[in-house]
């Protein structure tokens, strides 16, 4: 295969990937009462695991919800030999203090569906990689833009402040992950 051409290929590839994404999470949007997780939220029948999880371990859940919700991009680039960068993109979600605070806890949500699985921290900032590639310096951030849109589309975090004697917060709304509010 021609070695000025294969670039070009690996760009339609991630074109084709991402036009199916979007016509996906179309369909999904679709449906009545869909979030960007796509579930079904008060229908009939429906049973959220994770607030199902809530209730199972007794905790209250007081208003308001955390606000204050800023997001960033923050790129690093490293030269590496023969003209080459590896580059990363980071996507950092932060919020305000909220009022009598001991931790935070931090849900993934899918397209599939809200996490289970919850991130607790103390700090107020939760910062991940959205994007990264390795190419020629020339090119710049190859395909940044393609790959942080991919993942605003299929994930995003929310939080929600932890109190004393089982009690937290709302939730805050979610936030897309590689999604900037703040410049």
């Amino acid at each position: 295969m021609n070695l000025k051409i294969l670039p070009l290929v690996q760009l339609q590839c991630l074109r084709l990937i991402l036009l199916f994404t979007l016509i996906f999470g179309l369909m999904l949007s679709l449906d009545d009462g869909s979030s960007i997780a796509a579930q079904k939220v008060g229908k009939p029948g429906f049973i959220d695991p994770v607030n199902a999880d809530i209730t199972s371990n007794q905790l209250q859940v007081v208003e308001p919800p955390v606000t204050g919700l800023t997001s960033t991009l923050s790129d690093e680039v490293k030269e590496l030999p023969t003209e080459l960068i590896r580059w990363s993109t980071y996507w950092q979600l932060c919020w305000q203090p909220y009022p009598e605070a001991k931790e935070y806890e931090l849900q993934a949500v899918l397209m599939e569906g809200k996490s289970p699985k919850l991130r607790r921290q103390s700090d107020r900032c939760f910062r991940i990689q959205a994007a990264s590639n390795e190419n020629q310096k020339s090119l710049g951030l190859l395909n940044r833009e393609l790959i942080l849109l991919t993942h605003k589309i299929q994930l995003g975090y929310r939080v929600r402040a932890v109190l004393d004697d089982n009690h937290v917060s709302q939730w805050s709304e979610v936030m897309a992950v590689g999604a900037t509010n703040v410049t």
